[in-house]
């Protein structure tokens, strides 16, 4: 691991080190093999019951490329603790460790320079990757509860790396209790970066104040802040409008269409008074004929 990212892992089963990040490359496959052999080495020995052996090594490097501090703790059998402490757990399985005289020289010498290397090589190869900030996408989201009068008022903050990140909601700009909420866990995205919501439900009384969700993160140059106040539920003018459409399209039906009679009754009207009136005109004509 180095920060967050997990760069790769050692196979027990085929004594390699095995990459798991897509930026690992080859170029120093054989050092990295040798150093992963002089880390983890051979687990002790088996008993008849089935036993189990962990080891954590770390380091850190602090400004300017100062090395600090190295974290070391073996567990054996469910007994934990630094190289000594692992000693004496192991007598009692009658396996012979002379560490003492010599955990000093043994993490100065071998395991603070492998892992010292180690961590400037990753360092290096992947700092575009680990230093990159990506800010959050926070929402503040209020849902009732089914089969409940109550309602749920999350902040969700997604999408953020690097992955410290502080999330607060407040009430009436007051942060609330974290032993009200609910969540809280940090929770990974596919695309390399984080999520986290915290919830808390309330009562339809207490739903109508002012809620707030507060988050810093150092993709932020400062807190961000979402609020939303009470909604008294689904707006009622989009329902007016509608109801007002209907009734204009039920009284104009009837008004287009008695109109759309009277100009066809007039029009049929007046085509019978012309034809009529052609009619008379050529009687009159047939009527002054001489004889």
């Amino acid at each position: 691991m180095l920060d967050d990212v997990q760069l790769g892992y050692y196979d027990s089963a085929d004594r390699k080190y095995v990459h798991r990040h897509p930026h690992a490359n080859s170029e120093d496959y054989d050092s990295e093999q040798k150093d992963a052999g002089v880390v983890f080495g051979t687990p002790p020995s088996p008993s008849e019951e089935i036993d189990v052996f962990q080891r954590i090594i770390g380091c850190e490097l602090l400004d300017g490329d100062v090395p600090g501090q190295v974290k070391l703790l073996d567990s054996y059998s469910g007994f934990a603790g630094n190289l000594q402490e692992l000693n004496f757990n192991l007598q009692k399985k009658t396996l012979v460790w002379s560490m003492d005289s010599i955990i000093d020289w043994v993490v100065e010498n071998i395991y603070q320079p492998i892992c010292i290397k180690i961590l400037r090589r990753y360092l290096q190869r992947e700092k575009r990757y680990l230093l990159r900030k990506v800010k959050p996408r926070v929402r503040l989201l209020k849902k009732t509860l089914t089969h409940s009068t109550r309602t749920q008022v999350t902040c969700l903050a997604t999408g953020f790396y690097p992955r410290h990140i502080n999330l607060t909601l407040l009430r009436d700009g007051q942060p609330i209790p974290e032993d009200q909420l609910t969540g809280g866990i940090l929770l990974p995205n596919t695309d390399g970066t984080y999520q986290m919501r915290k919830s808390l439900e309330v009562s339809a009384r207490e739903v109508k104040r002012n809620y707030t969700c507060v988050v810093t993160h150092l993709s932020l140059d400062n807190k961000l802040d979402i609020s939303v106040d009470y909604d008294p539920g689904p707006s009622i003018l989009p329902i007016v409008l509608f109801v007002l459409l209907a009734l204009f399209v039920l009284v104009m039906i009837p008004i287009a269409s008695c109109i759309i009679w009277k100009k066809c009754a007039g029009h049929r009207e007046l085509t019978q008074n012309r034809y009529i009136a052609t009619a008379s005109t050529e009687d009159n004509e047939c009527s002054t004929d001489p004889k």
